[in-house]
């Protein structure tokens, strides 16, 4: 009787742990989803906080635009536009160690 009692034991002990194993085995991959979903949520997290600034920093160059003439006017100096009778002048930046040609 004794040797069937260690037989019964053993048996539930490899049945308890081929359920372990076979629980592991099917949720391994909904957990490494889980998992791929939290850090995709971070990075989209991310980019939203990187875009929330972008729309703010636009808002407040549109507010100039709106309210403040002389960035207006700076912005279109830099495109190249000029008022009416008034001269603009770029200077080309010279390359250091170039001499320039005469």
């Amino acid at each position: 009787m004794d040797y069937w009692r260690t037989i019964y034991r053993t048996a539930w002990i490899v049945l308890g742990i081929v359920l372990v194993i076979g629980g592991l085995c099917i949720f391994w991959r909904p957990i490494n989803q889980y998992r791929e979903y939290q850090r995709r949520e971070a990075e989209l997290e991310q980019e939203k906080q990187l875009e929330e600034e972008l729309i703010k920093h636009l808002k407040m160059q549109q507010q100039r635009f709106q309210n403040d003439p002389r960035f207006v006017e700076h912005v279109a100096h830099e495109l190249g536009l000029v008022k009416p009778n008034e001269t603009l002048f770029k200077f080309a930046d010279e390359k250091p160690g170039t001499a320039p040609t005469p």
